[in-house]
């Protein structure tokens, strides 16, 4: 049984961005993990931890669960192109049943899969590699935050060299960059590719090339989806997307699942209202915005929508008072608010909180967009969740 024990030395809190840093100055020489708690995630019932296991100084592995021999396998099929071959798959439930049934450690797993040629060492460090940048990518910007160190024997338990720390976050902070121009173009993963046939025959184009693009965009499947199939980094994939969407022979649609979820946003700035447009649209829910906060309360009754965004700033009416009268419509009451403001003051977070909202700093720079557009993905269908579930 892998055994953690919590520290009371070994901890430490951390601002939003201020997490690379921090784990850089706590690194460990001893074995265990780091467990993260955000705390946008404080008021959810179930806990949610990030752990990043280390050992000797060296990173080794990324979760929202603790390594266990399933998560090899897990991060084989995912960033290992072979894989996905019909006799791989066969090998790989066998494999699968052997460590349920408690008989493969991952030394013997490795061993197993090393020997049926399913992966090899190389292959399978390269793809714990491109998992911990992946979640690097999204836990960085999660916000501020606490860890506490829990000693472990992962070293024992994951037979691998692991990661330089400070190379690992130099390629994060590189990648967040390149995320910052892929987001132009393609706002969100969820998005489904679709070829622009008129851009297609005009474009001089190889018969091969446009055979590829045509292979890749088949299907209403979304970019993320793509990235798994080809057992790619979610990056490499998304620059792929972002460049033919450039160049116009790829269009993006939303994915349809969602598109009966209607997210409304109050603001006096059309500026705000037509950025949360692209990127909520981006996202699969119809939107619709409102500027004039007087006429608000008119404007929810007919549109109806899942949730709102409400500015607190706005002429005549603040958005906390705006909070005030749809909390005192019995019709109105269920739908989960978010609380936006370009003012970091703890105050209005804690006044967000007391109204029962959830509270989102408008993004300022170009950096604070990909934070903003991270927390949107995550937060609209969490609270439409929570509010479908008591009603």
């Amino acid at each position: 049984m892998n055994q953690l024990i919590a520290t009371t030395v070994d901890q430490f809190s951390f601002s939003a961005r201020g997490l690379s840093q921090q784990l850089l100055e706590h690194t460990h020489n001893g074995g265990g993990y780091w467990e993260h708690q955000f705390d946008r995630f404080a008021d959810r019932q179930q806990p949610f931890y990030w752990n990043l296991g280390i050992a000797n100084g060296r990173i080794l592995y990324s979760g929202s669960r603790v390594w266990s021999p399933q998560m090899l396998l897990r991060v084989a099929e995912r960033y290992v192109i072979q894989t996905h071959s019909h006799a791989a798959k066969i090998q790989i439930d066998l494999l699968r049943r052997q460590v349920k049934a408690g008989s493969l450690d991952s030394a013997q797993l490795l061993a197993a899969m090393k020997q049926s040629q399913i992966v090899s060492e190389a292959q399978l460090q390269a793809a714990l590699r491109i998992k911990i940048l992946t979640d690097l990518d999204l836990y960085l910007l999660m916000g501020s935050g606490s860890a506490k160190f829990m000693a472990s024997d992962i070293e024992a338990r994951l037979p691998i060299n692991g990661f330089n720390p400070v190379e690992l976050f130099d390629a994060a902070a590189q990648r967040q960059l390149k995320w910052m121009e892929v987001r132009k173009q393609v706002p969100s993963m969820k998005l489904c590719p679709i070829l622009d046939r008129s851009a297609i025959k005009t474009a001089n184009l190889a018969d091969t090339q446009r055979q590829r693009i045509e292979r890749l965009v088949q299907s209403d499947k979304t970019i993320a989806t793509i990235a798994e199939e080809m057992a790619k980094d979610s990056l490499e994939v998304a620059q792929m997307f972002a460049k033919l969407g450039k160049t116009g022979l790829v269009k993006f649609k939303p994915p349809q699942q969602h598109q009966s979820a209607t997210v409304m946003v109050i603001d006096d700035s059309p500026v705000l209202l037509s950025q949360f447009q692209n990127w909520v649209s981006a996202l699969g829910y119809t939107v619709q915005t409102c500027q004039d906060a007087k006429t608000a309360l008119g404007r929810i009754a007919q549109i109806q929508p899942a949730m709102i965004f409400i500015d607190i700033n706005m002429p005549e009416i603040s958005g906390f008072e705006l909070v005030k009268q749809i909390r005192q419509q019995p019709a109105f009451k269920a739908i989960p608010l978010a609380i936006l403001t370009g003012e970091e003051k703890l105050s209005n977070k804690w006044r967000a909180q007391w109204s029962g909202c959830e509270f989102l700093n408008k993004p300022l720079t170009a950096a604070g967009i990909i934070d903003f557009q991270v927390q949107l993905e995550e937060l609209i269908p969490r609270l439409m969740s929570a509010s479908t579930s008591t009603t």
